[in-house]
């Protein structure tokens, strides 16, 4: 089977339709009508000869040969997009698609300025496009494997066979509660770890239960997907939780959260940069990772960047 443009347009619209899970979601991540992604599906089908996928009231699910495809698909344009890049490279030109992958909640972090980077990247490289992913840090790591993302900055992790994983910076972490709870008034003196067990924890399962380090007593009561259900919880006013510093900073200024013995009970929470280990950085990959180096090094001390690891040798 010899690939047309329209086979690509027709696969993108397949890959997106995965992704999202849907036909809705789909159309709204590409922009076209719900009759264009199902026009594109059935065409593709129809070059295969195969159905891809079946949709009915119990939602939406690949078929065994749509899930070869798709796996077959990553390849193909991580290697388009390549190809684009070394074409524009030829040029003396910065091209193709960055991918990149965040947790939840960074934007408040100053430390970590993406939106810096971005916009650097922008004036510099004003044909290349940027696809930005929110996700947990599971989600982010399996993207990256498979070749759904190029890039992600993610808290530190086990190693992942196939990836590359450098360390970046560290985040900080505290024990919050909210107005309302039995703690938020409690003096100084009285909060020590054995009265802070006593009340209901939430926690991120992605954190390996690391938030209970310092309060192995401490009874977990409910359970978080991402950061800001985490704050949600806390700011309920019934249950204490770990929150990023600057994340939770705004809060504590207006009066509506507190931190509880911070010095004693701080988490140091290490982020990594995550790519492909096997596979040569895109011009637009070099160039943000370029970006992010310079940018980091104006917030840190420069000895504890390049302590925490050389990312421009990615």
């Amino acid at each position: 089977m010899l690939l047309a443009q329209s086979d690509l347009r027709s696969l993108t619209a397949f890959r997106a339709v995965v992704e999202h899970k849907s036909f809705l979601g789909a159309q709204i991540a590409l922009g076209v009508s719900q009759s264009a992604v199902s026009f594109h599906i059935k065409a593709l089908e129809d070059r295969l000869g195969f159905k891809l996928c079946r949709r009915g009231r119990s939602g939406f699910e690949l078929t065994d040969r749509g899930a070869i495809v798709l796996e077959r698909s990553k390849g193909l344009f991580l290697a388009l997009n390549a190809f684009e890049s070394d074409i524009g490279a030829l040029k003396n030109r910065i091209t193709g698609t960055l991918r990149l992958g965040l947790i939840d909640n960074t934007i408040t972090d100053c430390d970590l300025p993406i939106h810096r980077v971005i916009a650097r990247i922008s004036e510099k490289a004003p044909e290349a496009r940027i696809e930005l992913a929110i996700d947990s840090p599971d989600a982010l790591l399996s993207e990256i494997a498979n070749g759904g993302l190029d890039i992600a900055l993610l808290p530190e992790t086990q190693p992942y066979q196939g990836l590359k994983l450098s360390r970046l910076r560290e985040e900080i972490h505290s024990l919050y509660c909210a107005q309302g709870h039995p703690l938020f008034k409690q003096v100084e003196a009285e909060l020590t770890i054995e009265r802070i067990e006593t009340f209901d924890f939430v926690v991120r399962p992605y954190a390996n239960m690391r938030e209970l380090q310092f309060f192995p007593q401490a009874r977990v009561r409910a359970i978080a997907s991402n950061m800001e259900a985490q704050a949600m919880f806390v700011m309920s006013g019934h249950y204490l939780g770990y929150l990023p510093d600057h994340y939770a900073r705004d809060w504590v200024q207006k009066g509506c959260f507190r931190s509880l013995i911070p010095d004693e009970t701080r988490i140091h929470s290490t982020f990594v940069i995550a790519t492909r280990s096997a596979e040569k950085p895109s011009t637009v990959l070099d160039l943000f990772i370029r970006e992010l180096a310079g940018i980091a090094s104006e917030s840190l001390h420069k000895e504890d960047f390049l302590a925490a690891g050389n990312v421009a040798r990615l």
